[in-house]
């Protein structure tokens, strides 16, 4: 099967990868809580680094519900320094 979009991918990578999504957004919402800053998908990722294989695309669903606050620049070597997301928890 070939995933044709980002949204499907996303879809596929909730049901595949629930228990690993679920660690990644606990382990995104204490490092936020410990740096007292918007945080990036690069920072979610060293602390919880994402099943192997996974599509690249869908990192973004551990930020489901977030606010985007604005970008900087990634640090992955893989990613050549390319504008990505900043967030920060919604407020209730």
């Amino acid at each position: 099967m070939t995933i044709q979009s980002r949204d499907e991918a996303l879809e596929l990578f909730e049901i595949h990868r629930a228990a690993w999504l679920a660690k990644a957004r606990t382990a995104a919402l204490q490092l936020y809580r410990r740096v007292g800053r918007p945080i990036t998908v690069d920072d979610v990722r060293a602390e919880c680094p994402p099943p192997e294989f996974s599509d690249p695309r869908v990192m973004g669903a551990v930020f489901t519900g977030w606010t985007p606050v604005g970008f900087t620049n990634s640090r992955r070597r893989t990613c050549h320094g390319r504008p990505i997301r900043l967030f920060e928890p919604t407020a209730p």
